[in-house]
């Protein structure tokens, strides 16, 4: 169900309600109220969801990155110390090593932008549908609003106008 027809739903069942005789309170029927407000939790964008699993996502690619950029680290450290250990290859292991290190460094930073860059424009995304439906579900509140305040000074004026009758009578 649209967002927008579980708002009418949750309308009507105002709407329905029972009015107390004193305090002007409604008498509504929760389950049925409750029931809306389920369809409501489930009606939520795809894209809040999806969201979320792009968060629970970026965290586990960044710590995969890490432990890739560890064991690359690691192999960079075990291969510069057999090379120290071989005297007429020193200098070349020194140099892999180094090398086998910066890239680790390089390729760690690539995939963090990599999936910094994908949450954010998931995160941008879902931001921008949750603000759009906000908004609209502000606007039909809104109007929702002003046909009460209508409906409500209709039953003003024509409780005004009963009591000036009976006034009238005595």
């Amino acid at each position: 169900m649209d967002i927008l027809e579980l708002i009418n739903s949750l309308e009507e069942l105002v709407v329905q309600a029972r009015r107390l005789p004193v305090g002007g309170n409604l008498v509504m029927d929760r389950k049925r109220m409750l029931d809306v407000i389920d369809q409501m939790r489930l009606a939520v964008p795809t894209n809040v969801r999806e969201a979320t699993q792009v968060l629970e996502s970026r965290d586990q690619i960044l710590g995969e990155a890490q432990q890739t950029a560890r064991v690359v680290i690691q192999r960079a450290e075990e291969e510069r110390h057999r090379k120290i250990e071989e005297s007429s290859l020193v200098r070349a292991a020194q140099e892999r090593s180094q090398s086998l290190i910066m890239d680790a460094e390089a390729r760690a930073r690539q995939l963090l932008a990599e999936a910094d860059s994908t949450v954010a424009a998931h995160l941008s995304e879902a931001a921008e549908a949750a603000s759009k439906q906000l908004d609209d579900a502000d606007q039909y509140a809104l109007e929702v609003l002003r046909r009460l305040e209508n409906q409500l000074q209709a039953f003003l004026e024509s409780i005004r106008m009963s009591i000036g009758s009976l006034e009238e009578r005595r």
